[in-house]
């Protein structure tokens, strides 16, 4: 069963970001709306290998993080900062694409009674879960825009860059515990070896994965 206090958690968490956005004039209300970056043409071998120099010394997941962001390698221009705001905007969008996977999924045929209530009550969690975080990811991306501009004081950067850090670490907390309480096993079954038990782990394994990449580069690459 989806743990009350981890969703008391991610409330707490939404609550303190409502609270900086109300509080606070924010510098980057001027900035356009976010958005996955564009791919980019053939990259460069000096490309490709900032880049991989940047996931290898930046990331705990360099392989991957190399392989998410290739497609846009030559967009970087030497620029650790576009590398984390790249990272940033593919991770969330990955995260609305298992919300909106998550929306449409429903127990299987074989899923009944007691099961079946279980598996629509932890996909329901999941998906308020998802739901709440996402609700300032565009916030998020423009603040790392901002940041990456170069623009403001060192107040402001550290502001912007501490509640971007806070949003993505609530996001990736979001698959966690998702996963979590499909994990556990109650008088109702096993959830995870359901049919879409299994894919919402899957899912999530590789949401989660994405957006502590993100975290990791918005720390190691973003000055403030």
């Amino acid at each position: 069963m989806a743990s009350s206090p981890s969703l008391a958690l991610s409330f707490l968490v939404l609550l303190v970001l409502a609270t900086f956005t109300t509080t606070t004039v924010l510098a980057t209300n001027n900035l356009p709306p976010s958005s996955a970056p564009a791919l980019s043409p053939a990259s460069s071998a000096a490309a490709k290998e900032f880049l991989r120099a940047t996931c290898t010394s930046k990331s705990e997941l360099p392989e991957l993080c190399f392989d998410i962001l290739l497609p846009y390698a030559s967009s970087f221009n030497g620029s650790q900062g576009k590398v984390a705001r790249a990272s940033a905007a593919i991770a969330i969008e990955r995260h609305r694409g298992l919300l909106d996977e998550l929306r449409g999924l429903k127990p299987g045929p074989g899923d009944v009674g007691a099961e079946r209530r279980m598996l629509v009550m932890l996909l329901s969690d999941c998906v308020r879960d998802f739901d709440a975080t996402y609700m300032f990811a565009d916030e998020t991306l423009a603040r790392i825009d901002f940041l990456v501009s170069g623009r403001g004081s060192e107040e402001q950067r550290a502001s912007d860059k501490l509640r971007a850090n806070v949003w993505l670490t609530s996001a990736m907390d979001s698959g966690v515990s998702c996963t979590d309480w499909f994990n556990e096993e109650g008088s109702h079954g096993r959830p995870a070896s359901s049919p879409v038990g299994k894919k919402v782990i899957a899912g999530c394994a590789t949401a989660t994965q994405y957006m502590s990449i993100a975290l990791e580069l918005l720390v190691n690459c973003i000055t403030t």
